[in-house]
């Protein structure tokens, strides 16, 4: 008879008991949109916004540093952040929906943003934000500034370079593509390296002795351009202070730096 019982409630526990359930983010913004009056436009990742003001001049680049007033809210109206007065932020150092948004303001516009779990933090927590979390963000955007880019533009100009722009605003010229083969994240590089201000100060170098990383713990900028390169592979790489040391720097290295590096990268 206890046989019995415990199956019973075995097959209770297993066919009785649901999952917490994932609301369906599309409904919860539906809902959020209808119950706002908003009237949206929807991006093919999934982003819906609205413009209030429209603002003016250019739009940014992917170095632009931009100077924002924000509410961040989840679809109940509990607020996760927020700023009234102007921060400071690089485009590309958001999260992906968030970054999207970013690139479609103009100086002096006001915005509203929805994203989607899958462009805003997925099924992870962060913070106040539970997992699977629909955001929302009233955006101002202040001012653009764009002092990186012409200090690059400037460097890559002034010394007669073609480079390439990655989509983060990393710039790159391979001198020497070498072989077939590229690092990943996950690998373990041997190179030398010279790490230079763009005025041509050495801040950094491996002093001629070939010295080997784990790609994972670099600064995402050698994340970025290494791979782009095969064994042998010689390049230099411009990286922006979003990709490198950012608004606080480090030691010898001051905030909003751009850093030039010459690579030779040897193995992985």
């Amino acid at each position: 008879m206890n046989k019995i019982l415990i199956g019973f409630l075995t097959l209770f526990l297993i066919f009785g008991c649901k999952k917490d359930e994932v609301p369906d983010p599309d409904l919860q913004i539906a809902d959020y949109v209808a119950a706002q009056g908003l009237s949206v436009t929807t991006t093919a990742s999934g982003l819906r916004y609205e413009f209030q003001d429209e603002g003016e001049g250019d739009l940014p680049v992917s170095n632009s540093i931009l100077s924002i007033k924000f509410t961040g809210k989840l679809v109940d109206g509990t607020i996760f952040g927020q700023s009234s007065t102007p921060q400071e932020i690089y485009i590309t150092n958001q999260i992906v929906g968030l970054e999207e948004g970013l690139r479609l303001m103009k100086a002096g516009s006001k915005a509203t943003f929805i994203l989607p779990p899958a462009i805003g933090f997925g099924n992870n927590s962060a913070g106040d934000i539970p997992a699977n979390s629909v955001l929302i963000y009233e955006l101002e955007l202040v001012e653009i500034d764009n002092r990186i880019q012409d200090v690059m533009d400037a460097y890559i100009s002034d010394n007669s370079l073609t480079a390439s722009e990655t989509r983060e605003g990393l710039f790159y010229v391979l001198n020497e593509e070498g072989g077939d083969q590229k690092p990943s994240i996950n690998s373990s590089i041997s190179l030398n390296y010279i790490g230079r201000f763009t005025d041509g100060d050495i801040f950094d170098q491996n002093g001629g002795m070939p010295v080997t990383f784990a790609l994972s713990n670099l600064i995402r900028g050698w994340q970025i351009g290494i791979p782009l390169m095969g064994r042998g592979g010689v390049g230099t790489f411009i990286v922006p202070p979003q990709l490198g040391y950012g608004q606080g720097g480090r030691s010898g290295i001051p905030g909003n730096s751009v850093l030039v590096f010459d690579i030779e990268l040897l193995d992985f």
